[in-house]
C-alpha cells in the first residue's frame, strides 16, 4: 500500500499547515471544509506561501472541497477538526460512502481515543489509524501514530512511510487517552498550579526557575498559555474522566476560573501572561484575587522543578505499564514535543541527588501559618 492522494478535513491552522507540507512534499491534496469562508482563506494562504518559496507551481495540487464525497481517490484522510465525539462520529459515517474501499482514516487523536471515535461507525478497523500532530505542525517534526489492536500492519507500514517522507518522527502509540504528550502535559501543568497556589512563585517565577534548572525553552505556564487554557482545561477533563477520575490528574480550579474569566492565554492576549503581537509584555493582574498566597514563599528553583518534574515521570512510568510503551518512545515523545534536552526519565537518572524526597515540614503548609 503506497499513499499518494491524500484528504485533508478541516481547513483550520493544522489542517492548513498540513496541507501545505504534503503539497510540498509532491503529494495531491485535497480539503474540506463546511464554512466556504474558511476554506477560501485558507487556499489564499497556502498559495501565496508557495508563491513566497517559489513553489507556485504546485498550486494546481490542491482543491478545496465541500463535499466529503469528493475525497473518492484519496489514499488517506487525515481528520484536524476538535469538534464534539458525537458530530465527528457522524461525519466518519458519512465520510464512509465516499471513500474507497482500500482508504486509510486517521481520527485526530490527541486526546480522544481513536477507539472511542470508531465506535458505531462502519469504519473499518483494519484502515483506521490515529494521529497527533504536535503543535506547531510546520516546525515540531512529531507526530504520535495510534494503533488499536485491529489496526492492520499494511495500513501502519503505509502510515509510517508517509510521515516520514513529509520529514516527520513518527512514534507509534498504543491507544489510550491522550495518548503520550496529552498524557504527560496533564502532571505537568497541574503541578505548576499546585506550586502556584502554594505560593512558591509567581508564574514568571516558577517558569524561569523550571527552564534554567532543566535547560528548557518554556516554562509549564508559557506552554498552557500556548495551547490555550480552555482546551488545555477540557482536554484535562477528558483524560481525568476516561482514567476513572484518579485524584493526581484532577483538574485545575484555577485554570477553570481563568477560562471563565475569557482569560485563555495567548489567543485572547491574556492568560497567566499578557501578549502583545504574540509576544509576552507582562503578567496577568488578576491572579492576586485569583491565588491566594501568591508569591509568598520563597523556594529553591531546584525544589520548584522537582516538584513539578517528579510527578511527570511517575506518570510515564505508569502510562508506560498501562500501554507497554517503552522509555525510549516516551523519551523520544516527549523530547520532541516539549523541546527538551532529554526524557523525563533520563532527567531522573541524572539529577537523582534532587529527586529524592524530602520530608515536608509543617511550615511549608501555609494555611497552617
Amino acid at each position: 500500500m503506497e499513499i499518494k492522494a491524500i484528504g485533508i478535513v478541516g481547513s483550520g491552522s493544522l489542517g492548513t499547515g498540513l496541507a501545505e507540507i504534503f503539497l510540498k512534499n509532491g503529494f495531491q491534496v485535497r480539503i474540506y471544509d463546511n464554512f466556504k469562508d474558511s476554506l477560501n482563506v485558507a487556499l489564499a494562504k497556502i498559495n501565496w506561501s508557495l508563491a513566497r518559496s517559489g513553489q507556485g507551481e504546485l498550486s494546481p495540487n490542491i482543491e478545496g472541497i465541500q463535499d466529503a464525497a469528493k475525497f473518492k481517490g484519496a489514499d488517506i484522510v487525515i481528520e484536524t477538526t476538535t469538534r464534539d465525539i458525537e458530530e465527528r462520529k457522524l461525519f466518519f459515517a458519512k465520510l464512509k460512502k465516499g471513500m474507497e474501499s482500500s482508504c486509510v482514516v486517521a481520527a485526530n487523536c490527541s486526546v480522544t481515543p481513536l477507539k472511542a471515535l470508531l465506535e458505531n461507525t462502519e469504519l473499518s478497523r483494519e484502515l483506521a489509524v490515529g494521529f497527533n500532530f504536535v503543535r506547531p505542525v510546520r516546525s515540531n517534526h512529531l507526530v504520535e501514530l495510534v494503533k488499536t489492536d485491529q489496526t492492520g500492519d499494511e495500513a501502519l507500514e503505509a502510515c509510517l512511510n508517509l510521515l516520514r517522507k513529509i520529514g516527520k518522527t513518527p512514534v507509534i502509540v498504543k491507544d489510550n487517552p491522550g495518548q503520550i504528550v496529552a498524557r504527560l502535559l496533564r502532571p505537568l501543568i497541574l503541578n505548576a498550579f499546585k506550586v502556584l497556589e502554594a505560593g512558591k512563585g509567581r508564574p514568571h517565577e516558577i517558569d524561569t526557575a523550571f527552564k534554567e534548572v532543566g535547560q528548557l525553552p518554556y516554562g509549564p505556564f508559557e506552554t498552557a498559555d500556548f495551547i490555550g487554557l480552555d482546551e488545555d482545561y477540557r482536554a484535562a477533563r477528558e483524560i481525568y474522566t476516561a482514567l476513572g477520575s484518579p485524584e493526581r490528574l484532577a483538574p485545575s480550579a484555577t485554570e477553570l476560573r481563568l477560562v471563565q474569566y475569557g482569560q485563555l492565554g495567548r489567543k485572547s492576549t491574556i492568560g497567566f501572561y499578557i501578549y502583545e503581537d504574540g509576544k509576552i509584555v507582562g503578567e496577568n493582574p488578576r491572579l492576586s484575587n485569583i491565588i491566594k498566597y501568591l508569591g509568598l514563599k520563597q523556594t529553591s528553583k531546584e525544589d520548584v522543578f522537582v516538584q513539578i518534574l517528579s510527578p511527570l515521570v511517575d506518570e510515564a512510568k505508569i502510562l508506560a505499564s498501562e500501554i507497554m510503551a517503552s522509555e525510549y518512545d516516551i523519551e523520544t515523545a516527549a523530547k520532541l514535543a516539549f523541546g527538551w534536552p532529554k526524557g523525563p526519565f533520563a532527567y531522573a537518572r541524572d539529577m537523582e541527588s534532587l529527586f529524592k524526597k524530602k520530608k515536608v515540614s509543617e511550615f511549608d503548609k501555609l494555611d497552617t501559618y
